[in-house]
């Protein structure tokens, strides 16, 4: 038999050769007929249901941090869209376990003495709540961990610009300290009461007694400035706080949700459209991604409705773990590996509720997928009214590729063409609700949705009814660093391995510091380094001038210092005007 199958397709040859160069011409032609095409703006356009799936997601379910009950409650609800659809094999895919479940709950915050004022408060994720009201009086925080009397921390509210370093906390804890009030992240000219919090999701892997004891409370910038004018003043100020965080020892499954329409010619063959599922806890997750979300689940939807019956299969992913590092996405990679070379493409959105525009592919894409974005623009006009460019451009780039980035980044490492729409519209999101308190459901543009939704319906059809899989020529093979990775690098002057230098630059900062090939980075100002980005945590929490880091090589340590005006602030996005395009894969860091 396995003699045989060399011949095979010369055998078959006769039989098959007429039938399949009419396949590959009408394929090559118009992947979609404009019949079909037409039913998909009609659903897409008229019938639209990405309001009501995007309500439900951020009403009936709300935030949905990793890890959190919150998140398992949207898996389900998800899954359960899509077997509403009709769609093929709906199911969770487990990509990781964590030791312990961590939810908030409501978050209030008040001065009542001497004046009465509601403030704006939050928490970073995976910190202590206050096990219900607690009203004490309002003391600056010590300078010091050797506290010259705990009575001056016993039951009372610490304030602090900034939380003090881990030593301070900790003394403070065991003076019996209430816990730590300090000004929130982020306000600038434009939002000067903007408010983001994120978290270190490292620790829902610990032990339940090694997890923060002491609520660490985060005050909107300009109540936080009223606060302190009224400490400093000496006058007698008491807060009551009431923070809702709960630890629960228990472990919690973590899941992406996968759902397909089943190829009919070569099933095998799939073309994916995705977002991430989960999102920060401080609001709903609206545009972070609640938006890419409903556009996904609408595109699957549409679809469905519609009849379609694609050559190759057509998968919905929404990934979990994706505002902790990519997390869901790039265990699917490795878990699907083997399979890689059979996906066509990605389309990835994210990044807002801005409409799709533009996608950047290389030539050899271009080619490809014109006759498929000719339906987009024969079909679909511009959200805008005052829009003067084309509805939709395929822009060419040299190479697709990308290091960071939302979840398309996971499969750009893996060769495969990962493709994260371009947006245009007035909605700033990277300034205004990404990450902030304002993430909400009524900042979503239905008319937006409804075209961004409709564009990836016909793209995943046209794709996935190609005659050859997409080009992947010059696709990935830079993925680079994250973000924090980066930071470090460039600052250090060198490339690290996890922890561990990998190579040192002769003459660079790592080098003057005395370190070298193999010294793993412990500690910066006594604190415990578990990952890159708690360089720029430890640093921006730092008193003085100077940040001390302590190294191991092998059985011994040794400590450098460095200014601390000379290490680069916390990373963030980029921000961007109103309008601006996202970039081509690659061009955004998360």
């Amino acid at each position: 038999m396995t003699s045989l199958r060399p011949l095979l397709p010369f055998l078959l040859l006769p039989c098959f050769a007429t039938a399949q160069e009419t396949v590959v011409a009408e394929a090559a032609a118009d992947p979609i007929p404009a019949e079909l095409a037409e039913r998909i703006r009609a659903e897409g356009i008229e019938h639209s249901q990405v309001m009501r799936i995007l309500q439900d997601l951020t009403g009936k379910v709300g935030h949905r941090l990793t890890g959190s009950d919150n998140f398992t409650k949207a898996c389900a609800w998800a899954e359960a869209e899509f077997r509403s659809f009709g769609l093929d094999n709906a199911h969770l895919e487990k990509w990781g376990e964590w030791k312990l479940a961590w939810n908030r709950g409501a978050w209030v915050g008040r001065i009542v003495q001497p004046v009465q004022l509601d403030m704006y408060v939050a928490t970073e994720a995976w910190t202590a709540g206050t096990e219900g009201l607690q009203k004490a009086a309002v003391v600056m925080a010590p300078s010091s961990a050797e506290l010259e009397s705990p009575d001056l921390v016993h039951g009372k509210w610490l304030l602090s610009r900034r939380l003090p370093r881990s030593a301070i906390r900790k003394a403070c804890e065991a003076a019996g300290a209430l816990g730590f009030v300090y000004r929130a992240g982020d306000p600038d000219k434009q939002y000067p009461t903007r408010v983001r919090v994120y978290g270190n999701h490292q620790t829902a892997m610990k032990a339940i007694d090694q997890v923060p004891k002491l609520p660490e409370i985060a005050v909107r910038a300009d109540h936080f400035d009223q606060l302190l004018e009224l400490v400093e003043s000496g006058k007698d100020v008491v807060c009551e706080f009431d923070v809702e965080n709960r630890f629960r020892d228990q472990p919690i499954e973590l899941h992406n949700v996968i759902a397909e329409i089943r190829g009919s010619e070569q099933p095998d063959e799939v073309v994916i459209v995705s977002a991430h599922l989960d999102s920060w806890h401080q609001a709903q997750g609206c545009t972070d991604n609640g938006t890419g979300t409903a556009t996904t689940l609408e595109a699957a939807r549409i679809l469905a409705k519609v009849g379609a019956v694609p050559k190759r299969t057509i998968r919905f992913c929404l990934w979990g773990g994706e505002e902790q590092g990519l997390l869901g996405s790039r265990a699917y990679v490795q878990k699907h590996r083997t399979e890689m070379p059979k996906v066509s493409a990605l389309f990835n959105h994210d990044t807002g509720t801005n409409w799709a525009q533009s996608l950047a592919v290389t030539a050899a894409m271009r080619e490809q997928l014109a006759p498929v974005f000719e339906h987009v623009t024969r079909l679909l006009q511009p959200p805008d009214a005052d829009w003067d460019g084309a509805v939709f451009d395929l822009n060419t780039v040299a190479r697709v590729s990308g290091g960071g980035g939302s979840d398309h980044a996971s499969f750009l490492a893996a060769g495969v063409p990962g493709l994260d729409w371009g947006l245009k519209g007035r909605s700033d999101y990277f300034r205004h609700t990404w990450h902030t308190q304002w993430d909400t459901f009524d900042v979503a543009i239905p008319e937006y949705q409804r075209h961004t939704a409709t564009v990836v319906a016909l793209a995943a059809l046209g794709t996935a009814n190609l005659d050859q899989l997409l080009d992947r020529e010059n696709v990935g093979g830079s993925r680079g660093p994250g973000q924090s990775q980066a930071f470090a690098e460039g600052w250090f002057d060198a490339e690290f391995d996890g922890l561990a230098f990998k190579t040192v630059k002769a003459d660079g900062r790592a080098a003057k510091m005395g370190g070298k090939v193999g010294d793993v980075l412990k500690q910066v100002e006594g604190e415990e380094v578990e990952s890159l980005r708690q360089i720029f945590q430890f640093a921006r929490e730092a008193e003085g001038d100077k940040i001390t880091f302590t190294f191991q090589r092998g059985d011994t340590t040794f400590q450098a210092m460095a200014a601390k005006d000379e290490l680069p602030q916390r990373p963030t996005r980029p921000t961007r005007a109103p309008g601006d395009t996202v970039p081509a894969p690659g061009g955004v860091v998360r």
